[in-house]
């Protein structure tokens, strides 16, 4: 019943019992509001798309006007109901501040539970939750716990009332597909996928390649500590990543420098049979120290930088502007001295921020609300802007894609409703 398209006449029925409950005996469409006079019409339509995999249960059944259902066609309630509203404000309608902040509304409607974290959920009431996502969503997953939109409790119940995720879709009949693992199938797979691709890493452990999770493999391979003692030891994989000694590392850039003249921080790589700049750093202390012992040119920066030097660079750096530092990564891409240079000088970045009176930004995404996110995103839009790159985000100042996904089900999703909103007010100016 649930994959077909159609609602059952008993879902039917009880939609109906519930739409009189909610409007005092009358029948209504639950995006207008407006009186429906017949079951002819009625169109019981699906509150998250069919086309997006949305079931057809009964908590994902609605009554629509003809209207507003062939407007909405395949779109998410709370997107369609803003553009209604967007629509109403541009004709002129007066409308309180709802037109975003109260979207949260609509996604009542979608899990039609609410979470109270002021006093503890019984297993009933947890069970009730869980089996009313799935019946619209048909799986669950542990980020769906995180999404604020959701309105699930915190996946604390999860291990309270069943131990772990797993055992909890078992419960609920999602099929895991981890209990057809065993020892003798991850060992075949892994030298399966190994004899067609040359080699696996952890990055490579996921079900799309037909592959375990890393915490699947140490499951039933309980006595490697880790993937790569794993490798070597069942796969026959010896780690890829070279263990240098002191020896080595002089004895490998000695050469180098002999054929190209020189040695500098960009050639080192696997790829020149040398060291990492890390391996460098861990042995030699500085890449000029390294250069000196291998008989090779040393770099100008070789010669000692002073905090003064340092701080008169910073107060170049920045002249008359705020000292705000987003990340340490964007702020050493144009700072003139490397972070090695500031580590031997001030210990650490945070010390070197505080003497030098730099603040720094830290993006995480608890410290962003939704208003926080919305008003970002909303001044983002109206000065124009397109949307960034994922990777951009922050770079712009905006929250990053796991702070808008806390709210959102697709990080691109509120610059495309503001998008929406901001091009339909220009159209009507």
């Amino acid at each position: 019943m649930g994959n077909n398209r159609e609602f059952s006449d008993s879902i039917k029925l009880e939609v109906i019992k519930n739409n009189l409950k909610t409007y005092d005996g009358s029948i209504c469409c639950e995006a207008c509001k407006n009186k429906l006079k017949s079951i002819d019409e009625c169109h019981f339509d699906h509150i998250y798309p069919f086309a997006k995999g949305g079931k057809s249960t009964l908590e994902n059944c609605q009554i629509l006007c003809s209207d507003c259902n062939l407007r909405k066609n395949d779109k998410e309630l709370h997107d369609f109901m803003l553009e209604e509203k967007a629509k109403r404000f541009l004709s002129g309608s007066i409308l309180s501040d709802e037109l975003i902040d109260n979207t949260s509304n609509i996604d009542d409607v979608v899990i039609n539970e609410k979470y109270d974290n002021s006093q503890k959920l019984s297993k009933e009431e947890f069970d009730n939750m869980i089996q009313n996502f799935i019946n619209l969503k048909g799986d669950i997953h542990k980020v769906d716990f995180t999404r604020s939109y959701n309105k699930l409790p915190s996946v604390w119940y999860v291990r309270e009332y069943y131990g772990d995720l797993n055992s909890l879709k078992k419960a609920f009949g999602i099929e895991d597909l981890s209990l057809n693992w065993s020892r003798e199938r991850i060992k075949q797979v892994l030298i399966e996928y190994v004899n067609v691709n040359g080699n696996v890493s952890e990055k490579d452990l996921k079900k799309k390649n037909g592959l375990p999770s890393y915490p699947c493999i140490l499951k039933y391979y309980s006595e490697y500590k880790s993937f790569s003692l794993f490798k070597k030891e069942v796969l026959g994989i010896e780690n890829i990543y070279k263990v240098w000694t002191k020896e080595e590392i002089i004895s490998s850039g000695k050469p180098f420098v002999k054929k190209n003249g020189s040695l500098n921080e960009k050639d080192l790589k696997a790829a020149n049979g040398l060291p990492t700049s890390k391996v460098i750093y861990k042995y030699f202390g500085t890449i000029n120290n390294y250069q000196r012992i291998i008989g090779a040119p040393v770099n100008d920066s070789s010669k000692y930088i002073s905090i003064e030097e340092i701080e008169k660079a910073v107060d170049d750096f920045f002249g008359d502007k705020e000292r705000v530092v987003e990340s340490r990564k964007i702020f050493f891409e144009s700072f003139p001295y490397k972070s090695g240079t500031i580590y031997k000088r001030y210990g650490s970045f945070e010390n070197f921020c505080s003497v030098t009176g730099i603040r720094f930004i830290n993006n995480k995404k608890a410290s962003y609300t939704k208003k926080d996110i919305d008003d970002a995103i909303h001044k983002w839009v109206f000065d124009g802007n397109d949307i960034p790159k994922s990777k951009d985000l922050t770079k712009n100042g905006l929250p990053s894609m796991g702070s808008i996904m806390r709210f959102y089900e697709n990080w691109k999703e509120p610059f495309l409703l503001y998008k929406k909103i901001y091009n339909a007010a220009n159209r009507n100016k």
